[in-house]
């Protein structure tokens, strides 16, 4: 994993994070949460079709995350990494309040570029704010063929992403 000085350096050598200067810690960059998330709009999400979302701008003035509901949300930052495998970690603190900010998706690609889609839940009613920090981005340096680059269904995405898992299957049946 790279240290403070490994990541200021890569920042010239394939990172880029958006204002990345002001948020370097020991070994990780700190993200922040966009003022956008979205939610599914039906109880029933299906794998082979996409899913009614609905938008929610956060106030300034905060938003109440509800218990065991699922809410898309994304960095402020967008993020490039050639080279490097990054992986997104939650905050201890948001933790410790019962706040998670991914399920499963924490490692990124090389080659990828956009926003992180945080998928946040929370164990209590939790408060949250546009621009508060949300995570932190870790990088490993990779070893191999570091041509092979990122250009799937995610690729340059900006706001909170659904699930775009539906597209699998289109390609399954014209084949």
């Amino acid at each position: 994993m790279l240290n403070k000085n490994g990541i200021k350096e890569g920042l010239s050598q394939g990172i880029y994070v958006d204002s990345s200067q002001d948020k370097i810690g020991e070994n990780y960059i700190t993200v922040t949460l966009s003022n956008m998330l979205k939610t599914y709009e039906t109880p029933l999400l299906e794998t082979t079709s996409p899913n009614p979302s609905q938008t929610i701008l956060i106030p300034e003035t905060g938003f109440i995350l509800e218990p065991n509901k699922l809410y898309l949300g994304s960095t402020n930052e967008y993020t490039k990494t050639d080279g490097y495998v990054p992986v997104l970690s939650g905050l201890l603190e948001l933790a410790t309040l019962g706040m998670e900010i991914h399920i499963t998706a924490g490692f990124g690609d090389n080659g990828f570029e956009g926003t992180w889609t945080l998928e946040i839940i929370c164990s209590n009613p939790t408060v949250i704010y546009p621009n508060m920090e949300i995570g932190r981005v870790y990088y490993y340096p990779l070893i191999g063929d570091d041509k092979i680059k990122y250009r799937g269904k995610y690729f340059g995405q900006i706001d909170p992403t659904e699930s775009r898992l539906a597209k699998e299957y289109v390609k399954r049946k014209e084949k």
